[in-house]
């Protein structure tokens, strides 16, 4: 068996809980996940995943806008259900 050491890190409870319940979902435990992602650091010798800045394009900010503004919009017709938003559409 090989020799442990003990890691402590900081960070914030939400972001902690958050993590501890996906492990959960995926049936481990966050010790578990913190040893897959160092081991994968030390296979890929570097992060196991991309590191960038997302930014959308301008055809998907303004998408984000119309959004923005539907939502807020109150004399934009709202459905309950997708049945009677399809019953709509196709009449």
């Amino acid at each position: 068996m090989p020799k442990t050491s003990s890691l402590s890190i900081r960070v914030d409870s939400e972001t902690k809980d958050k993590a501890e319940a996906v492990c959960k979902e995926l049936g481990t435990n966050l010790s578990n996940a913190v040893n897959i992602f160092l081991a994968s650091l030390v296979r890929c010798n570097g992060f196991p995943f991309e590191l960038r800045i997302e930014t959308p394009n301008d055809e998907t900010l303004q998408a984000m806008q119309e959004a923005r503004n539907i939502s807020g919009d109150t004399t934009v017709k709202r459905y309950k259900n997708t049945d009677s938003l399809m019953k709509d559409l196709l009449d």
